[in-house]
């Protein structure tokens, strides 16, 4: 049997994505790389945006016109508002919750022998020997009123600390140096088992002390995390950007630089304290690269409340931000205000913060020319090698020769907007 995922959405998705692979394995079924290969498809959805379940309902149609005497049985699963999952149920062979992984398995095999009731048990098939997503926690309680993620995903529920760390220490045992704390507020981490952190571990916040316990581990080299919450960003998860194996970035999602969006939006911060966060931040590690998510257009947001948003950009000079032209929900609280902003003006106010971050972003690289930064090495050519700088800037090394996986100082000799090239 032949299985093929499709992953939609956040690096969440993308490490769910690897448990499921770790079921279809076990049960003795091959990856393969096309949905006309495969006997099982499954798309693992994200309910961010309507253009991603746009995009679900195309590829439904895509296997059903296969044609093949056995078409791929189509599974469903992910981040799914229960009105889209009431509606896929209908042309799909199979939709399950994602925290519920022995249902896939019964699915497939007609029995359940290999996972447990908490999905989390089920250790991921990982794409990548020297890299590994880590979830520490689950869900969201804080209901911004633009977001699903509390009603696809749940309430905030945090795994153990001692499960954290033992799932680090197998991936290490693979060869794995860099990893990636993952959760929806990954800064409100509050584990069952405080007791399990160390003695002498300096801290009193839990995720403060979580990222001192994996800095800790012997094999591990980068410790990267996503995503936070600024009003869970305290003085001690701060302080904590300043452990050794932290890379040198930092993503704190704004989403608008207005503060009466910002209570429209349920953010419970405001700019003055967005600003004073990052103040903090840059105090602790000066040169430090910051990124941000921001929504244009969002219900009743005006023209001056835009402009408030490219001026406070322009203030903070963030290294890059995800943009997103506001997309209703159903049974978020945001889908019950008029949605005022017209399609062409969200697109009009989307390209103007776009050209600002590019410019900005372009501005910002120039410091890293002619100076050496580390790079971890995931991709190599006969022509050159990339990867990820400390400040996850990409960067293509064309000398020497080396391996995914490796990590290696270069001098910076051209500064793009996207690309940091070494020569």
């Amino acid at each position: 049997m032949r299985y093929h995922i499709i992953t939609f959405g956040c690096q969440m998705n993308k490490s769910d994505s690897e448990r499921i692979s770790a079921v279809f394995e076990h049960l003795n079924c091959s990856a393969v790389d096309s949905i006309e290969e495969a006997d099982y498809v499954v798309v693992n959805a994200c309910s961010v945006r309507q253009k991603g379940i746009d995009r679900i309902w195309g590829l439904v149609d895509k296997v059903r016109r296969i044609a093949r005497k056995n078409r791929p049985k189509v599974i469903l699963t992910g981040c799914l508002l229960l009105g889209d999952k009431k509606k896929f149920k209908e042309s799909v062979d199979f939709v399950f919750n994602i925290n519920n992984l022995p249902e896939l398995e019964k699915y497939v095999s007609k029995q359940i022998v290999y996972t447990s009731e908490n999905y989390f048990d089920v250790l991921p098939k990982t794409s990548s020997s020297y890299f590994g997503f880590i979830p520490i926690m689950t869900g969201c309680n804080n209901f911004c009123s633009y977001c699903a993620v509390p009603y696809v995903r749940g309430r905030e529920m945090s795994r153990t600390v001692e499960e954290i760390l033992v799932e680090i220490r197998k991936l290490v045992e693979q060869g794995c140096q860099a990893i990636e704390l993952l959760g929806q507020n990954v800064n409100s981490y509050l584990p069952t088992d405080q007791k399990s952190f160390s003695k002498k571990n300096p801290y009193h916040h839990n995720f403060a002390k979580l990222l001192w316990e994996v800095n800790q581990i012997k094999g591990i080299e980068r410790v990267h995390f996503s995503s936070s919450h600024p009003k869970d960003m305290n003085d001690e998860a701060i302080d904590a950007l300043k452990l050794p194996k932290q890379v040198n970035y930092l993503h704190l999602a704004l989403q608008s630089g207005d503060d009466g969006v910002l209570e429209k939006m349920n953010r419970k911060y405001t700019i003055a304290d967005f600003e004073k966060i990052i103040k903090k931040v840059r105090k602790v590690r000066p040169n430090i690269a910051l990124g941000t998510d921001i929504i244009v257009g969002f219900p009743g947001e005006t023209e001056k409340q835009f402009e408030n948003t490219l001026k406070f950009y322009k203030k903070m000079r963030f290294d890059i931000s995800y943009h997103a032209r506001y997309s209703e929900r159903v049974g978020t609280a945001a889908a019950k205000l008029e949605d005022n902003v017209t399609r062409e003006e969200k697109k009009k106010r989307w390209r103007r913060l776009q050209t600002l971050m590019e410019k900005i972003t372009l501005e910002k690289n120039q410091i890293y020319l002619n100076k050496e930064i580390s790079v971890l090495i995931d991709v190599c050519t006969k022509d050159y090698c990339e990867g990820n700088s400390l400040e996850m800037k990409r960067t293509r090394i064309y000398h020497g020769k080396h391996q995914p996986g490796g990590i290696v100082n270069a001098k910076v000799t051209k500064a793009m907007t996207w690309l940091l090239e070494c020569r």
